[in-house]
């Protein structure tokens, strides 16, 4: 919705979390409002209860032969380790197997991404590969890569 245009802003435009996105992460308005408008059902907001504010997303960017899919998630720098994630990739998990009746889920994550590979880690995924030197997102960096049987 466009009404997270000012948070998005402030995810997108914060050092600690552009550091973990790919090479070209949206910094201004106009393409913000562009990516809120291209959402598809596969993208989620992620939102605080009680006052409806965006604090990030979480997003299964494309679907492999209804068998495989990536997850994917990105929240603003204060919410880092609240739950937050924790609760809201655990809801796409459960979607993807309940509604999409997918079977695999994997996770490409930055090696030096701790805080993501502890989540992952946290909800069942198997740690399959460190990939030296890969492309992530336009982004040359060592990527851990994750696997879990939905």
């Amino acid at each position: 919705m466009e009404k997270d245009n000012p948070n998005m802003l402030k995810m997108f435009n914060n050092d600690e979390v552009r550091e973990f996105l790919g090479i070209n992460p949206p910094r201004n308005e106009q393409l913000i409002l562009e990516m809120i408008r291209n959402r598809n059902e596969t993208e989620w907001t992620v939102a605080l209860k009680d006052n409806d504010e965006f604090i990030g997303d979480v997003m299964i960017p494309e679907v492999a032969e209804g068998y495989l899919c990536e997850i994917d998630s990105r929240f603003i720098r204060e919410h880092w380790g609240c739950g937050f994630a924790y609760e809201a990739v655990s809801a796409v998990i459960e979607h993807s197997k309940t509604i999409l009746n997918l079977k695999r889920l994997f996770a490409t994550i930055y090696n030096k991404n701790v805080k993501s590979k502890n989540l992952i880690k946290n909800l069942g995924f198997t740690l399959v590969a460190l990939l030296p030197e890969s492309n992530l997102l336009g982004r040359v960096t060592d990527v851990a890569y994750y696997s879990c049987i939905v």
